[in-house]
């Protein structure tokens, strides 16, 4: 993990989350932002380029870890890690269910957030690399210019601006299109997409 790294703290409790931010600053973390709510998160999320949330999951009235989670999962491509005084059954399985990259129970000791951070970070960046394999493995039989259609595709550009974008005509677009869902054995962008992500 670079120590450049955005890293948004989802902590309610303010004294837990100011001694995490100077654990974080003291390693050397350069951008650390803390919201004591979800609904701040969340707002965070949608205008910072986080790279990483450590993220309590009772965050006391209006929205939960957990849903803030499920958004990050949704939304964004980015590890987070769970950290709650919870451990009880029902706590973990619905935090499993937003697949984290980690779960710490508090009380805590620093070298184990600290590591529980890099073996997270570690796991999410092969996973990456997985999915970017496997991504190239899958599209490795089309041409070069139709894999540039479906990065832009990926974009979420339209068929014009993907004809913008490559300096060639919407019935050419189309054409590779036809030719690309072919050989995917698809017959929509949306099918197509689901198979490539």
């Amino acid at each position: 993990m670079h120590k450049s790294d955005y890293i948004l703290i989802v902590e309610d409790d303010p004294i837990i989350a100011k001694d995490i931010q100077s654990l974080l600053r003291s390693e050397g973390f350069e951008y650390i932002s803390i919201a004591h709510d979800g609904l701040y998160a969340q707002d965070i999320l949608a205008s910072q380029a986080v790279g990483f949330v450590i993220l309590d999951i009772y965050l006391g009235t209006g929205i939960s870890g957990i849903e803030v989670a499920s958004t990050i999962q949704k939304n964004y491509d980015i590890p987070f890690i769970f950290l709650t005084s919870f451990s009880d059954k029902e706590t973990l399985e619905a935090a499993k269910d937003q697949a984290p990259y980690g779960y710490l129970v508090k009380p805590f000791q620093d070298r184990t957030l600290l590591t529980t951070i890099e073996v997270a970070w570690s796991n999410f960046e092969r996973e990456k690399q997985l999915k970017q394999t496997n991504f190239n493995q899958k599209i490795s039989h089309l041409t070069s210019q139709e894999q540039k259609l479906i990065a832009a595709l990926i974009e979420g550009k339209s068929s014009k601006e993907i004809a913008s974008t490559l300096f060639i005509s919407v019935n050419t677009v189309k054409y590779h299109l036809k030719n690309i869902y072919q050989k995917m054995e698809v017959s929509s962008r949306s099918e197509l997409l689901t198979k490539l992500l």
